[in-house]
Parts: structure tokens; sequence; C-alpha cells
């Protein structure tokens, strides 16, 4: 995610991203312009909103990118074991009571970036 990014805003030629151990991406396409275009269509697809980092709390397994609806009102015990209904909003990117449930538990919300919890909030 960290080079489809930087191809697709024109920061490194796909031809000089370095190969990385266990990932087998062929960035290079007919033209440039062909994997401009594919590193476009892969930031796209991955909805990134920020410029991905190669070492982050994702990589080192302490982050999670997840975004959770519901219907009507959850009941969720804190790790206190108080139980919090949690209503309106119904996103997790939204509601802040959820947010205060996970942080009991030591997963924290980044509220500037739509589905991240992490150990520490980055």
């Amino acid at each position: 995610m960290h080079y489809a990014f930087r191809i697709s805003n024109n920061e490194i030629a796909a031809k000089d991203v370095p190969p990385m151990p266990n990932v087998d991406i062929n960035w290079l396409h007919y033209t440039n312009a062909g994997s401009v275009q594919a590193a476009k269509e892969m930031v796209s697809a991955y909805n990134i909103a920020f410029r991905p980092v190669l070492t982050s709390r994702h990589t080192q397994r302490l982050a999670i990118d997840w975004e959770i609806t519901w219907l009507g009102t959850l009941n969720i015990k804190n790790a206190n074991g108080t139980t919090v209904s949690i209503n309106q909003p119904r996103t997790s990117y939204e509601n802040s009571i959820l947010w205060q449930v996970g942080r009991s538990y030591g997963v924290i919300k980044l509220s500037s970036d739509r589905p991240h919890w992490s150990n520490d909030g980055h």
C-alpha cells in the first residue's frame, strides 16, 4: 500500500520500487501511465486515506482497520464489567461511547482515520 500510494502520486516510478520479501506484486505495467493508473486503482479499492508507512502498528500487529455498524442498541461490558448501552450514531467511526469501551480494553480509536483502531491510537 505504501508503494501504491507513492506511485499513484508520482513520488516514485514503478520501476524503482525495491523488492520486498513475501510481497509478490509486479508494479510495472506496459507504460508508466498504466503503472500509475493501476496504483491509483489499488489506492481507491483499499480506501487509503493517508500515506502508508512501511513500519506501522499494522505491520507490528498492533492495529486493525475495522468499521462496525449495528441496528438498535448495543449492550457491551467494558473492561470493568459495567454494561454500557451504545445507540446512535450507529457507526464505529462516529460513536465516541464505543471508543470509550474499546479504550477500556486498550484498543484505542484514531478519530481522524475512519477505520483505524490500535494499542495507542496511532
